[in-house]
């Protein structure tokens, strides 16, 4: 039977087919390194980016107290790598402000009678916040906390448990609904893939169906033709964003609580900086199939660093660095932070500027790129 199989197969035109093809993609340097090269990398960042256990939170402590007694609950809180250290803090409103600005992921307000409570062999309260914008950590932050003040034993006392009646609020997320957390940083990798994709296909169909050669022979100047590209495509996307919105706040009872403004203008940005991105793939790759190919090396990358599916604070110190210079973790943290946290342009605007500074740099080397071309 094998030997049947190679005699029909060596006797049919497959195995041409199969050498013509293998000798079209070892010709094609680019496209050896497009199929070889980004998986590995992928894999790489994937492998290391993903890890189920959350650690290096940031903890926020009002201690009223001031007693050995709360001293050594902190202490006992920070001291299973869980939180990257306790910041003292001074008040409740200092708290609030550091939480809607992400500074904090979970804080912890010991009252002034926690020692004379503990004294009097009575369970003190602590209250216990938490940011639930990001379900995964919060729920595990909450229960560390959590279980950890329900075990507190001051040393060299003998106090019925629990010791400690801790009072835990979920904040912008109070029934850590995961859909909450994913549906904004989903959104900007649709935007991501959508943008890349549409804006490359648009400049190569034209150049492989040679009306592109006859557009730059007409009167019309090469910025010309590349805005008119331009701005279907933010008209298009745009509805989406907000179509997007529409069906979440419908299927998952999605909340939107912040400047609508603020969040429009955010996505706007991103939708420049996805059209730039795919526009610069239009100039540069020679035909759609290279730039797909290519798109998955830029967007995967975006994806996997950005937080928008794998938590932030999880990632190598490495990663998060390199995720400094990726934009969709900016807009993220602008369609979380307008959605579920009522944030507003004083808080976001360090990550709207840093949209901004994306958007100038992406345009600008894909319209000299497209002109280069053009000349």
């Amino acid at each position: 039977m094998i030997t049947k199989f190679v005699e029909r197969f060596t006797g049919s035109h497959l195995p041409a087919l199969v050498s013509k093809e293998m000798n079209e993609i070892v010709r094609n340097k680019y496209l050896v390194f497009l199929l070889l090269v980004p998986p590995v990398i992928q894999l790489l960042i994937l492998g290391a980016a993903l890890d189920p256990q959350v650690r290096n939170l940031t903890l926020g402590v009002v201690d009223y107290a001031r007693s050995q007694e709360s001293r050594d609950l902190i202490a006992t809180m920070t001291g299973s790598g869980i939180f990257s250290n306790a910041s003292d803090l001074p008040n409740e409103k200092e708290v609030t402000r550091q939480l809607e600005e992400g500074k904090l992921d979970t804080a912890i307000i010991i009252p002034e009678d926690f020692s004379r409570q503990l004294n009097l062999r009575l369970a003190p309260g602590v209250e216990v916040l938490v940011d639930g914008a990001n379900a995964y950590s919060a729920g595990i932050a909450s229960s560390y906390l959590l279980r950890t003040m329900s075990n507190y034993t001051p040393a060299g006392a003998n106090l019925p448990k629990p010791v400690v009646e801790p009072k835990a609020e979920m904040l912008y997320n109070p029934d850590q609904l995961s859909s909450w957390y994913f549906v904004p940083g989903v959104l900007g990798a649709t935007l991501t893939l959508t943008a890349t994709l549409v804006a490359s296909a648009s400049i190569l169909r034209e150049r492989e169906s040679g009306t592109m050669e006859q557009l730059l022979m007409t009167p019309a100047r090469s910025w010309e033709i590349q805005l008119a590209k331009v701005i279907p495509l933010v008209i298009f996307l745009f509805t989406d964003v907000f179509l997007a919105v529409g069906v979440t706040r419908l299927l998952f009872g999605l909340p939107f609580r912040g400047s609508f403004f603020v969040f429009a203008i955010g996505s706007l940005l991103y939708v420049l900086v996805g059209i730039g991105v795919g526009m610069l793939l239009g100039t540069i790759c020679s035909s759609q199939r290279q730039a797909q190919l290519a798109s998955f090396f830029i967007n995967i990358p975006l994806i996997q660093l950005s937080g928008t599916v794998v938590p932030y604070d999880t990632m190598p110190q490495i990663l998060q660095m390199l995720a400094m210079f990726d934009p969709l973790k900016y807009y993220a943290t602008i369609a979380r932070s307008t959605i579920l946290k009522g944030a507003g342009f004083e808080i976001l605007w360090p990550q709207l500027f840093a949209l901004v500074c994306s958007a100038i740099v992406v345009v600008t080397i894909s319209a000299m790129r497209f002109q280069r071309q053009s000349a």
